[in-house]
């Protein structure tokens, strides 16, 4: 028996794609192909794309439906479930759990919150930067405890800690960015 696994960022993108209106796969495809905000973050080609949605589909998250279209007879069309929206607003408003997750993960859930309220945004963002600041207090632990004579130990964790640093001040700029915005 095969178990439904959890969605991966690259899904939820999907999802939060198709949240705006029913889409065609063509459609959705172009739109992940020309559009320049989602172009920066992932890469798809259109057999990729099917696939995720079969798996997708099948886990219950969207329904397609058969239409009739202009230029071929019919056309499968893709919406949302329930169950698909509430999984996509629920992912969206959590904060990664591992630093490399900033990356790619907490960079998708961005795209899609740069069009909610402050207060929507700002709590996301302040909820990441309270779990960075775990890490980088457990990083600086695990330094502390590393024997002077381990000299790449020290560098991977001093590597590891200007970049939560890092993070933690892009995050804090991030709410700023957001707030200017929504004063214009």
């Amino acid at each position: 028996m095969s178990r439904k696994q959890d969605p991966l960022s690259v899904e939820y993108i999907l999802l939060g794609i198709i949240k705006k209106k029913p889409i065609h796969a063509y459609d959705l495809s172009k739109i992940l192909s020309t559009q320049e905000e989602l172009r920066i973050i992932w890469h798809f080609n259109q057999s990729q794309l099917y696939a995720i949605l079969d798996k997708i589909e099948k886990n219950g998250l969207i329904q397609s439906k058969i239409i009739s279209g202009d230029a071929f007879p019919f056309k499968k069309v893709y919406s949302l479930t329930d169950r698909g929206n509430d999984m996509f607003q629920q992912w969206k408003l959590e904060p990664v759990q591992q630093p490399r997750m900033l990356r790619s993960d907490f960079l998708a859930k961005l795209y899609f919150l740069k069009d909610e309220p402050q207060s929507l945004f700002s709590p996301v963002i302040e909820k990441q930067i309270a779990i960075c600041e775990k890490w980088l207090l457990d990083y600086q632990k695990r330094k502390e405890m590393i024997s002077s004579e381990s000299l790449y130990p020290k560098i991977v964790f001093d590597f590891r800690i200007k970049s939560l640093e890092a993070m933690i001040s892009w995050l804090q700029e991030c709410i700023d960015i957001k707030q200017q915005s929504t004063n214009l």
